[in-house]
């Protein structure tokens, strides 16, 4: 029970013992032998005297003189008063209340006046959030800026709390309102300290901000973000000031409720934030509705960096000593003069010393360079590349309705990051279909391979559809071997029978589509699946394997995520991602009409928080140096171990015509996948990773990179298990789900068809 009793004890003990009863209850004390006695009573009036005469050099001899001047017959052990501190066992002398502001305060002089200090004693800040906070309390109490402090945390202090908050490692355990008070009433025993030791609740809220007065200030610093919004309009509502550092780059903001009582909370960036509904939230899902608070384009490059890696490699966001010890000092300056009526404007400011103090010269790091995409392919080269193309064949014209429909099936393909790197020349009763690099250059489309597969898919629904409509076709592919941006040619031979088996899913050409939803872990019906089988089979070489034991779906989702996290990461991956394939607003959408429109990638809001702070490339270089980055493992973990099945593609070779087969095949897959109502999502980054880390090794990747690598390509291989002289050409996952409610665009036909 004593122990208990001083864990919770942070009231320093005055002892008077020019009055009796003190004296005898102080010598009780000493006799228990069980306190340390420190009295400097004499220093602290000699110090006295020397500042109530700054303009003489006193000697040691005046010193004694003006001394027993001042305190007359009174013994000097009853002058002024002993503070005992119990959870500290020591006993002080010091000097009087008056007397002992008086000096404390004197080298404030004249930074801050008599007058002002005498006015500043009269006022009342309130703190919430001991952890930050309490560099804020010490520095607010060191200077007197108020006469009462109200300090609110519910938390206790652990070891990890030491890296920023000044107190040894026997205050683990203690609470966090107890620790700054102890210190401030060991540096100050005359400063009033309130403490709310359940931090801010809807019981005691009435009472932090107007019990024996109002709070003249308020100084919000604590980590929960329902009593960040609660407390503010509780300030609103009283006409209270709000200060807070956010301890990264030095940002202190402030919101002048007591000048502008209209004023949103938090500058507007809190609008429609139910306190109930943001109680009790992880760590991890703090993630975006702090950056909506702070804003995430002012965050420093390593917070961000941090935030990715959230409940992931680290427990919570970082917070620093000096970044904490600077918040101190610009919080107590702004309060001061706030309540001093020097500084009345409500807004953000920083103090970055990042930025302030630096090196002159720019350190340039060397990083792996990957030239630039080639030239945009234009009509003039079209037309002599076509040119050089004999047909094999007479062709026909078609009418222009049939024509539109065919073209508008192959703008209809699938394709890596919704590039649409295709161009259509219409040429003598054929089309031409060309490979636009300018669009698909990247790093996962490694030598094409990525676009062949589209474009095998394309041709896959430019048969189907013109046999859908009773036309013949012949198409000769990869027709010019030293121009191989000429994929096929496609000449229409006039009305026939039309013979493809697949005519039926002509229909459902339209309404494929990648689903990014998260489904029910549902294993596919027996049925579903020999019928994905067979129809792969169909095409030549083209084998379909599915994988959907738990064991392998586990092991998909590592090395799946694994391959994901290290293209984000790598510098052309990264640009190829947030760059050039996501779209993020509905006018990047609907002026582009390609890439990812963020919408269909149905996002939580803490992965849509991520993907904004993964936007800033040196946020991810960092994590790059790091070798971390696992906070992005997080983002398809998720819909993988859910999946009914992962499928796998293979061909009997790798070359480029084995990748364009293969997309026929894989197009045939999901057509029938989407008219058996099974949702299709293409995960088939490891397959190009893989390809081009065998293929250039450290022309494009570092040796963690090619590791990591080599550990991915061996598990993938022990897991699909193909037979000898097969390759795996695409992955995707497939379940049962609700469909998405938006679909990625596709550029109009007429930007992409020319006519010669």
């Amino acid at each position: 029970q004593l122990l208990r009793s001083i864990d919770s004890n942070y009231s320093p003990i005055f002892y008077y013992i020019n009055n009796n009863d003190d004296r005898i209850s102080f010598e009780k004390l000493l006799e228990s032998n069980a306190v340390f006695v420190h009295d400097e009573i004499y220093s602290q009036l000699k110090e006295l005297m020397k500042c109530r005469n700054p303009s003489v050099r006193l000697k040691d001899n005046e010193y004694s003189v003006l001394i027993k001047e001042h305190i007359g017959d009174c013994p000097l052990d009853e002058y002024g008063v002993w503070v005992y501190y119990p959870w500290a066992c020591k006993v002080v002398h010091i000097l009087n209340k008056e007397e002992f502001i008086e000096l404390r305060t004197n080298r404030n002089k004249y930074k801050i006046t008599e007058r002002e200090q005498s006015f500043l004693a009269t006022k009342t800040i309130g703190i919430i959030g001991l952890s930050v906070g309490q560099s804020i309390a010490l520095t607010i109490a060191m200077e007197r800026v108020c006469g009462q402090l109200r300090l609110a945390d519910f938390d206790t202090t652990d070891l990890s709390n030491l890296n920023r908050m000044r107190t040894g490692v026997s205050s683990i355990g203690l609470k966090k309102t107890i620790i700054a008070a102890r210190e401030i009433l060991e540096m100050d025993p005359f400063l009033d300290v309130k403490l709310f030791n359940e931090g801010i609740t809807d019981e005691n809220i009435n009472d932090f901000f107007t019990k024996d007065g109002k709070l003249d200030l308020l100084v919000e610093v604590c980590d929960g973000l329902d009593i960040k919004v609660l407390s503010r309009y509780k300030a609103k509502e009283l006409g209270i000031p709000v200060v807070m550092d956010t301890n990264d780059r030095g940002m202190l903001d402030v919101e002048r409720f007591d000048l502008e009582p209209e004023r949103p909370i938090l500058h507007g960036l809190a609008e429609g934030l139910d306190p109930k509904n943001i109680k009790g939230l992880t760590n991890e899902d703090k993630v975006p509705y702090i950056l909506r608070m702070v804003g995430v384009d002012t965050l420093s490059t390593r917070l961000k960096a941090s935030m990715l890696e959230v409940e992931q490699s680290i427990s919570t966001w970082p917070q620093l000593a000096s970044s904490v010890a600077l918040g101190g000092g610009l919080t107590t300056d702004v309060c001061r003069r706030i309540l001093l009526g020097q500084f009345h404007e409500s807004g953000r400011f920083y103090v970055d010393f990042d930025e302030i103090i630096k090196d002159k010269k720019t350190v340039i790091e060397t990083k792996l360079e990957f030239g630039t995409p080639p030239p945009e392919l234009t009509l003039p080269v079209m037309k002599e590349i076509a040119a050089k193309y004999t047909p094999g064949v007479a062709a026909h014209s078609i009418p222009d309705e049939q024509l539109k429909k065919v073209l508008d099936a192959a703008c209809l393909s699938p394709s890596g990051g919704n590039a649409q790197a295709w161009k259509f020349l219409q040429k003598d009763n054929c089309i031409f279909i060309f490979h636009d690099a300018f669009f698909s250059y990247s790093l996962l489309d490694f030598n094409n391979i990525g676009s062949y597969i589209g474009f095998g898919a394309m041709l896959e629904n430019i048969d189907i559809c013109t046999s859908s409509l009773g036309l013949s076709v012949k198409t000769d592919i990869f027709p010019l071997k030293e121009n191989p941006e000429l994929i096929a040619v496609v000449s229409f031979t006039g009305n026939g029978i039309a013979e493809h088996p697949l005519n039926y899913l002509a229909p459902v050409i339209g309404t494929r589509l990648t689903n990014r939803n998260i489904g029910e872990r549902k294993l596919l019906d027996q049925q579903d699946k020999n019928e994905l089988l067979s129809i792969a089979a169909t095409i030549p070489g083209a084998k379909l394997h599915l994988f959907d034991g738990d064991d392998s779906i586990s092991g998909f989702a590592d090395i799946l995520t694994r391959s994901e996290m290290l293209r984000f990461l790598h510098p052309q991956g990264h640009f190829d991602t947030f760059v050039n394939e996501l779209r993020y607003t509905k006018e990047q959408i609907e002026s582009t009409a390609d890439g990812l429109d963020i919408h269909t990638l149905n996002m939580s809001e803490s992965d849509k928080a991520a993907l904004r702070i993964a936007q800033d490339p040196s946020a991810v270089s960092f994590l790059h140096e790091l070798q971390k980055g696992t906070g992005f493992t997080k983002l398809s973990r998720k819909s993988i171990i859910t999946a009914s099945s992962i499928g796998v593609m293979s061909m009997d070779g790798h070359d480029g015509i084995h990748f364009l087969q293969g997309g026929k095949a894989i197009e045939r897959v999901w057509l029938k996948a989407s008219s058996l109502n099974i949702s299709f999502q293409p995960i088939t980054q490891i397959i190009f990773m893989i390809e081009r880390s065998l293929s250039r090794g450290s022309l494009d990747f570092n040796p963690y990179e090619i590791e990591e690598l080599r550990k991915i390509n061996d598990n993938f291989t022990k897991l699909i298990k193909l037979e000898q002289g097969r390759y795996p050409i695409f992955v995707f996952r497939l379940f049962y789900g609700d469909q998405p409610l938006v679909r990625s665009l596709r550029k109009p036909l007429e930007k992409v068809l020319f006519v010669n």
